[in-house]
């Protein structure tokens, strides 16, 4: 036992856990990220679990991450080479000294290896694809030895070794004399039977190079070889240290140049990023970027030693002080505003000039017109009024709500689309709503594009957008990108609208203005967008319409009660950016902007503010369409037989915090205790809503306010969650799409059937032989 705790692979083990904090922090970074302990929630495991290259998963991405994962492997070598090899001088004796270093620092990299290897496994069994686990693994392995064999060819063709000096290339080391012989112990390493140095240049090795004055400052008694066997630790006092100290340093040049070309690796990847052969997997993305972390903090450490974490921090507030300068210009736009003409004035004075005014009694005029419009295509006097609200929750919410809308209009005989009159959400039930709404527009045979639709919502977004962040924002901040004939600032929200129109085929990339006209005649239902003003909260209503008549209650409208306006008409307050000009997608995109995974979009006011995900105010949708009910209850009580909400939503189960309680607490635990309802907002959120619809039901009488729940949740027994995340395994698309076979489902589906069958008896028997029968195309 003695003799392995003595061994040159332990000792380097302790060594790092003594010194080395800040390199094994990315480490476990990177192994939390796998395992789904960081972003677990958000699917960042599966950038390294379920990657894709060209939109294909399978062998050749996992041999890209295997690449990766060997050149991040590699910056760890090279990294703590640099910092710790100087207190081991006898490697500076052995041939291929960086060889021996790797060998025995393998340890940490197996480690991981053995962790991401098992989380592989876990994942590809609880998906169903077993056999695909060794495809996976041979592709991963591969790579990874691909990738140490380059390094280790290149290595050994640079670095220099004591060998160099052997009297048959270069002539004997300076306190070698001439009558010692060399001798081979199996290893190549150079020793003499006679250490007697010689009576000049000697400088010794305790003098010049080991930082305690030893020559064997952690007493490692073996090593292993290149051949994995053990060997013992010789004396190299009889050295010059300075020889042995330009060993190292050319060994460390060649460690420079190759982290050099790493970031040349990152800037041509961000420059020919609109190619997809160059758009390698996002976890190989983050691979790359986390060796380059790896060597910037060995640089740091070798030259600065204990000020390491200071220079560290001010490097980063620095980086940070001159990417928000005007050139970097990193703050993300929406595109299609004009961002040259002045600023539009935000404040709360400007936003309380719509009291009262002209303009809320023309866009309630308007909408009225769009309301007669709808109803006149509804057959009855009184047909029922639809809203369909859709709660955000990544693909899986995009997905579960274009499935639900299209199984429900389907089995009601292609009823429901027509008779929805107002669409709202927030993030990816949005995406599927407008979708939806988009392919009503332009396709006669709707049913027939369910497959594609379904394909369409929940192909990956999230590869695009987080290799954008390694590839662009991050080395590449200054590149601009043409929209719609104006420049904006690139960064990863743009290769999420390009992702994103390149899975719909294009068909939601159009301006705002380009809705107007078919809500006007209500070819479509009428779709408020709304995500969150970071600054004050406040929700932003994007409408191809006038909906001034939303920015405050009635009652602080027409002067009865004097309250804040709580929501902005789009529209109306950037008039002068051209806001009819704003590309929908983008639209789409800021109510999906959940923190770190989009960036924040900042608009042309003064002073700035910055939209976010609509979530953040309103994830469900409820409070936008309660709003517009309360506005319009006048004509709905004489035009409509009654409200009919069809809620759809994924993850919102109140209740789901409530299991396993357990009141016992730490004292740390117990400091921070009073942040987590304030952390909560999702569930705070649900609470408020049950609210609101309890004050709907009130307002319209309960005879004519329905509420239809269509909740997606993963199984209690599930152990792989399904995540919010914008990426989604093939696994968890069968869960979402077999989630409306569930009982409780398919009897909330029958009861939103039965409104059109005893509200339009043109559909007679058809209607009632549905009802009871499967969808199974969409299944």
């Amino acid at each position: 036992m003695k003799g392995l705790y003595r061994s040159f692979p332990i000792q380097l083990l302790l060594l790092h856990l003594r010194t080395n904090i800040l390199l094994l922090l990315i480490w476990l970074i990177l192994a939390c990220m796998i395992s789904g302990v960081i972003g677990g929630n958000l699917g960042v495991q599966y950038l390294f679990l379920d990657p894709e290259y060209l939109g294909r998963p399978g062998y050749l991405p996992f041999l890209l991450l295997g690449l990766a994962f060997g050149f991040f492997t590699m910056s760890w070598n090279l990294s703590t080479y640099l910092l710790l090899g100087r207190q081991f001088p006898f490697l500076a004796t052995l041939a291929r000294p960086f060889l021996k270093w790797c060998i025995n620092n393998a340890g940490l990299p197996l480690l991981f290896l053995l962790v991401y290897c098992v989380q592989l496994g876990r994942f590809l069994y609880y998906e169903g694809a077993g056999m695909i686990f060794w495809e996976s693994l041979t592709g991963l392995l591969l790579g990874l030895m691909s990738s140490l064999f380059l390094y280790a060819l290149y290595f050994n063709y640079t670095n220099r070794d004591i060998s160099y000096y052997q009297p048959a290339l270069r002539g004997l080391p300076p306190n070698r004399g001439p009558a010692l012989p060399v001798v081979d112990d199996g290893d190549t390493s150079v020793e003499t039977t006679n250490t007697a140095p010689s009576s000049t240049n000697r400088r010794s090795i305790s003098a010049v190079y080991s930082p305690r004055g030893l020559e064997n400052p952690h007493g490692v008694v073996t090593y292993l070889t290149g051949h994995l066997r053990p060997r013992l630790v010789r004396s190299v006092a009889h050295y010059d240290g300075a020889l042995l100290r330009g060993i190292f340093r050319q060994n460390h040049m060649n460690a420079l140049l190759l982290q050099m070309l790493s970031i040349i690796v990152l800037g041509l990847l961000g420059l020919l990023i609109d190619y997809p052969l160059f758009q390698i997997p996002a976890g190989a993305s983050f691979f790359i970027l986390f060796s380059l972390a790896v060597a910037i903090v060995g640089a740091v450490s070798y030259w600065f030693a204990e000020w390491r974490v200071v220079l560290l921090t001010l490097l980063l507030v620095l980086l940070d002080s001159v990417t928000s300068g005007g050139w970097f210009n990193t703050g993300n736009r929406a595109y299609g505003l004009d961002y040259d003409t002045p600023a539009a004035t935000y404040n709360s004075d400007v936003l309380r000039g719509l009291y009262g005014s002209d303009r809320v009694e023309q866009d309630i005029a308007a909408t009225l017109e769009i309301l007669e419009n709808w109803k006149a295509k509804q057959p009855g006097d009184k047909p029922p009024f639809v809203i369909v609200c859709a709660s955000g929750g990544g693909l899986t919410a995009a997905l579960w709500t274009t499935h639900v809308v299209q199984a429900l209009h389907e089995r009601s005989g292609n009823r429901l689309l027509p008779a929805t009159a107002l669409m709202t959400g927030a993030s990816g039930g949005q995406i599927g709503l407008a979708l939806l709404r988009e392919h009503y527009l332009s396709e006669p045979d709707f049913n027939a594009g369910n497959h594609r639709r379904l394909a369409a919502v929940s192909r990956d977004l999230l590869n695009p957008v987080a290799f954008s962040v390694v590839s662009n924002d991050l080395f590449l901040p200054f590149t601009r990108v043409d929209v719609a004939g104006r420049t904006y600032p690139r960064d990863r929200a743009y290769n999420f609208e390009q992702a994103l129109n390149r899975h719909t085929d294009g068909v939601l990339d159009k301006p705002l203005r380009d809705y107007r006209e078919p809500e006007r005649r209500a070819a479509i239902p009428l779709m408020f967008v709304t995500p969150s003003v970071v600054e004050d909260g406040r929700r932003l209503v994007i409408s191809p319409q006038g909906v001034s008549y939303l920015t405050a209650p009635p009652a602080a409208l027409n002067g009865t009660l004097d309250l804040r306006p709580d929501m902005i008409d789009f529209r109306w307050l950037l008039a002068e950016q051209d806001a009819d000009e704003l590309r929908f997608t983008t639209a789409l995109r800021a109510a999906a902007t959940y923190p770190f995974i989009l960036p924040l979009v900042r608009l042309p006011t003064q002073p700035t503010i910055r939209l976010m995900d609509a979530g953040y105010r309103d994830n469900y949708g409820v409070t936008t369409a309660a709003r517009f009910v309360t506005v319009f209850r006048d004509w709905l009580s004489e035009n409509t037989s009654g409200v009919h909400l069809i809620q759809i939503t994924a993850f919102s189960d109140k209740d789901r915090h409530t299991a396993n309680m357990d009141d016992r607490r730490g004292v740390v635990e117990s400091l921070f205790s009073p942040v987590g309802l304030a952390g909560n907002i999702l569930s705070t959120q649900i609470l408020d809503q049950e609210t609101v619809l309890g004050q709907l039901a009130e307002l319209l009488g309960p005879e004519r306010f329905h509420l239809y729940r269509f909740n997606y949740q993963p199984g209690p027994l599930d152990p792989l969650k399904t995540t919010i995340s914008f990426h989604l395994t093939e696994r968890e698309r069968r869960l979402v799409l077999r989630g409306l076979d569930k009982p409780g489902m398919q009897a909330e589906l029958e009861e939103v059937l039965e409104v059109f069958a005893s509200q339009y008896s043109v559909l007679g028997e058809a209607a009632g032989a549905v009802i009871g029968g499967e969808n199974k195309a969409n299944h």
